[in-house]
């Protein structure tokens, strides 16, 4: 119905609009059901109806009643199927929209409102978008939804919309040297669950040009596609799991922007990390330590035409040959070495699923068990056997830890831990000061016994809250320990503090940490990595926070808040150098060579990827070989391969090896000797 209310020709006035011409629509029930409630305005009489700068959208206002609006997602779509968000996940646990207007026309953004909100605010999408020389009758869509179902009602009392001279136009996308990914789901807003079908194209244009959402992609394909994670799912920027499928909706293994092929993938959402690089920093390092680490890459997305900001594509934690490599655990495998493995577990928060089971000793709360989910395969796939199988496994993993005996090697708990995981794991979560670490998605996994018998810590995972980025648990601070800090925060299992309690566990967290700060993490290496990716970054950040000006802003829980790019770049700079320092003076053991041959494996010397198949690459984090003989012995001590003159970083072909437990020495001409275990899988 068309009609000119009172607020709607207030607002015209004000603005300057000419030729104004407005629409309103109905209202309803916002279901709370976790369905999109659509609401339409059918325009046939538009003049003029093409709609452009000179006559255009102009508003759109509407009066909402709903508790903790931040549960609400607002978004508005053309006839055309232009996809604008006008507002989502704003507001906290406060309340309604009381006669609130969208337009481009005033400086005062929604982020600032407070509600309710009543007046006139920015969108995070500019009206500009509908204005693009496409006729503006047809069917508008007010679509709303309640991302957090269940829990509180509302309703749609009212809405208008406003067209009129003078109208915003948005700017066209000027190219980005990123890649581009283009989500679409047919204008159907992503829930948390379950996924939906979409479509994926990507554009990576690798001769060095920019690439553009309309150029030729290089992979495209249908999907599934849901919002994820946890408290980040408050923010209107939202995290994305999704899979890659083939028209019949199988799962279709692919490689994306040069990561290995999968189906299964992250869209992570830079928020409250302005910098956008904390993730990437663990996971960088992480991967130069030679534990395996979740392959990222950076890129601009789109999704339903909507304009995103930057994102990081990355690898889904899983058990896979190309992630973390472990022998696949099949419901049948119930007897024998098959039982044992393989199993990905994790320290979190229960999934909602019963796909976990409890320690037997209490963590830092007294009284109270760190939880133990089963994520790959996932509880609901294990056999009851495998479940007794890996929860005894643990407990006995934890007696040990906890006996008077855990010092012995044989007894204690390296019989069940691999210690250079658990080191490299430490030292990557305490350069953080990763407020999260060993208490949520702390991630660990056992291989077969006749593979690997021990647990192995990692992947390195969610680190957008460390690195100085966090306003509580003393975790701003580039002093302190976190394992001690967190705990006083949330229940966190209590294994490295036990660790540390043994000399032997200090001494080589000592040489390991010695060693990597004269390589991977060396100052000038880590703050080359931020100023370069920083640079790369610069014209996608800009309009990033175009899109998302949150830049000046507080956004929970940030410590600093800088007022523009550079600034947040500068901060983490700074802290690193800070936390650098402070682990420096403070890590504790002595590192002392005990003979010509280091037992090192946990400081020098990485393999990669171990286990291996047909080939791996050997690196020595030392600057004492460079070049270096090569030597493979098998369990039994036969040699089975000899090479000179190995180059550091040189990849070695081991096709001819069969698969088992072997041996690598590497050695220099004045007697300089690294020793590790390589595994080479079927």
């Amino acid at each position: 119905m068309r009609h000119t209310s009172f607020l709607a020709c207030l607002f015209c006035l004000l603005a300057g609009h000419l030729n104004a011409q407005s629409y309103s629509g109905t209202g309803g029930i916002i279901a709370d059901d976790g369905s999109i409630n659509d609401f339409t305005i059918e325009i046939s009489d538009l003049s003029p109806d093409t709609l452009s700068a000179a006559h255009g959208l102009v508003s759109v206002c509407f009066k909402i009643t709903h508790s903790w609006v931040s549960d609400l997602d607002i978004r508005l779509i053309s006839p055309t199927g232009e996809n604008m968000m006008l507002a989502s996940g704003l507001g906290a646990d406060t309340d309604n929209y009381d006669n609130t207007c969208f337009t481009m026309t005033v400086p005062v953004h929604i982020l600032d409102g407070t509600p309710p909100y009543n007046g006139a605010y920015r969108p995070f999408t500019s009206l500009g978008n509908a204005n693009n020389g496409k006729s503006g009758n047809g069917t508008w869509i007010l679509r709303i939804l309640d991302t957090y179902a269940y829990a509180d009602a509302g309703d749609l009392i009212s809405w208008t919309l406003n067209f009129g001279t003078n109208a915003p136009v948005a700017e066209a996308f000027p190219g980005t040297k990123l890649p581009v990914i283009m989500l679409t789901t047919d204008n159907i807003t992503i829930p948390n669950e379950p996924k939906i079908d979409g479509y994926i194209r990507v554009f990576n244009n690798e001769s060095g040009n920019l690439n553009y959402p309309t150029d030729i992609p290089v992979f495209e394909s249908h999907m599934a596609i849901e919002v994820r994670g946890s408290s980040s799912q408050m923010f209107p920027k939202k995290n994305f799991s999704f899979e890659t499928q083939d028209a019949d909706g199988n799962d279709l293994e692919t490689e994306l922007l040069g990561l290995p092929g999968e189906e299964d993938w992250i869209l992570y959402a830079p928020y409250t990390d302005k910098s956008f690089l904390r993730d990437a920093i663990a996971y960088e390092l992480g991967n130069d330590m030679g534990q395996y680490a979740p392959g990222t890459r950076l890129c601009e997305v789109f999704i339903n035409g909507d304009y995103h900001g930057v994102y990081w594509l990355e690898e889904k934690i899983k058990r896979d040959n190309n992630r973390v490599d472990i022998k696949k655990l099949n419901p049948a495998d119930t007897l024998g070495d098959a039982l044992t493995g393989g199993y990905l577990l994790k320290v979190d928060r229960d999934d909602g699923e019963g796909s976990y089971f409890f320690s037997n000793h209490a963590g830092t709360f007294e009284n109270m068990a760190p939880l133990i989910v089963y994520e790959d395969p996932e509880g609901q796939d294990l056999h009851p056997k495998q479940k007794d199988y890996i929860s005894n496994y643990f407990h006995q993993f934890e007696s040990a830890l906890y006996g008077n005996d855990f010092k012995d090697p044989s007894t204690g708990y390296r019989a069940y831990v691999d210690v250079n995981s658990a080191i490299d794991y430490f030292i990557i979560c305490e350069l953080g000061h990763n407020v999260d670490a060993y208490r949520l998605s702390t991630f660990f996994y056992k291989d077969r016994n006749s593979v690997d018998s021990l647990f192995h810590f990692g992947p390195l995972w969610d680190f957008n809250l460390a690195f100085g980025n966090v306003d509580y648990c003393e975790s701003q601070w580039v002093e302190g320990w976190t394992y001690i800090n967190s705990g006083g925060c949330s229940n966190t299992p209590r294994w490295w503090e036990r660790f540390l309690e043994d000399p032997y566990y200090q001494d080589r967290l000592k040489c390991r940490y010695d060693s990597l700060r004269q390589t991977v993490l060396s100052t000038e290496a880590i703050l080359h990595y931020v100023d370069s990716t920083g640079l790369l970054l610069q014209e996608s950040a800009d309009r990033n926070y175009d899109r998302w000006p949150i830049l000046s802003r507080y956004v929970w829980p940030n410590f600093f808040i800088g007022d523009t790019y550079e600034q947040e770049l500068d901060y983490l700079k700074q802290w690193l150098v800070g936390r650098l320092d402070w682990m420096d003076a403070n890590i504790p053991g002595e590192c002392t060579p005990v003979s010509s041959i280091h037992d090192i494996n946990q400081e020098v010397l990485v393999l990669s990827p171990n286990p291996a198949k047909s080939s791996f690459r050997i690196r020595i984090l030392s600057n004492d070989l460079q070049h270096f003989d090569l030597r493979i012995n098998n369990v039994n001590g036969v040699l089975v391969k000899a090479q000179k003159a190995v180059a550091n970083g040189q990849e070695i072909d081991i096709v001819a090896l069969p698969a088992g437990v072997y041996i690598v020495s590497v050695s220099n001409l004045v007697g300089g000797q690294y020793q590790e275990k390589l595994v080479i899988s079927e």
